[in-house]
């Protein structure tokens, strides 16, 4: 079994596709793999949240089985900076993990959110669980910023969707990271809701996805592709996503725990690399 101070946990950000990290989350569980950091970015920073605080994958799932944009939601009064709230989604929190405190978690945690007044990055380590993760997933626009610290925080996936980087400023040696919907195409739209998911992408991970590699010792994509990101109608699909590229990358992350050099991580990311250039069909 890894100690727990082996290697830090970065969880990106993707709307409904996030569940993928409780698959990937479940296979460390089961394989005895405890990071010892954690640092999420908008849905990252969910999952992030309940392991840090001891929350198994499968208790998570349970915990999160309403998470949808209708339990999130709040009517708020339109003011210039949105339509609603998200203030929901800090409910839920609070009802599943109580009025906790990011410094009281049992394994160091970082949520990242974005400044909306000056765009910079915002790795919160202290405060309130339940506000911070509500401030990383607070999408600009739709929802009104959370105030926190006298600061106007939204979505951290405009600064960081995959926080590589806030993890291994938090300490941690060895940096594994998920993130999914890093690969071009996008998906034809349909909807309002994948208009904006695929701005979002367009945005985010377009310029982001080979900074990721390079903060990232080992990189887990979930494949995703053709699942919803706005709707919690695949989510048994994109959990078992997230299990199935976790025990495929698990040969690289026992190779680079071990600190091994047999080769598996170095053909791990060049597969990694390959499917961003040409995604999966």
């Amino acid at each position: 079994m890894a100690e727990r101070s082996e290697f830090g946990l970065a969880l990106g950000g993707g709307f409904m596709h996030g569940f993928a990290h409780l698959g990937v989350l479940g296979v460390l569980e089961e394989h005895g793999l405890r990071p010892g950091w954690l640092a999420g970015t908008s849905a990252g920073a969910i999952a992030a949240a309940f392991t840090a605080f001891g929350i198994s994958a499968s208790d998570s799932e349970a915990a999160l089985a309403e998470l949808g944009w209708g339990a999130m939601t709040r009517a708020h009064p339109f003011t210039q900076f949105g339509f609603a709230t998200n203030e929901g989604l800090e409910d839920i929190l609070v009802g599943a993990l109580g009025d906790v405190r990011i410094e009281e978690s049992q394994i160091p945690l970082g949520v990242v959110a974005t400044e909306i007044n000056t765009g910079n990055r915002i790795l919160l380590e202290r405060g309130p669980v339940a506000t911070a993760v509500r401030a990383s997933c607070c999408v600009p626009g739709l929802y009104a910023p959370v105030e926190i610290d006298g600061r106007l925080l939204v979505d951290g996936a405009l600064v960081e969707n995959v926080p590589a980087r806030a993890v291994r400023e938090m300490g941690a040696p060895l940096v594994v990271a998920v993130g999914f919907g890093l690969a071009l195409p996008f998906q034809p739209v349909e909807s309002w809701r994948q208009v904006m998911s695929n701005a979002f992408d367009i945005a985010v991970n377009s310029q982001m996805r080979f900074e990721i590699l390079a903060e990232a010792d080992v990189l887990i994509d979930p494949n995703v592709d053709g699942m919803s990101k706005a709707r919690a109608r695949d989510r048994e699909g994109i959990i078992e996503a997230g299990r199935q590229r976790a025990e495929e990358a698990l040969p690289a992350l026992e190779e680079l725990l071990k600190k091994e050099e047999g080769g598996a991580v170095s053909r791990w990311m060049s597969a990694v690399k390959e499917r961003l250039v040409r995604p999966e069909r």
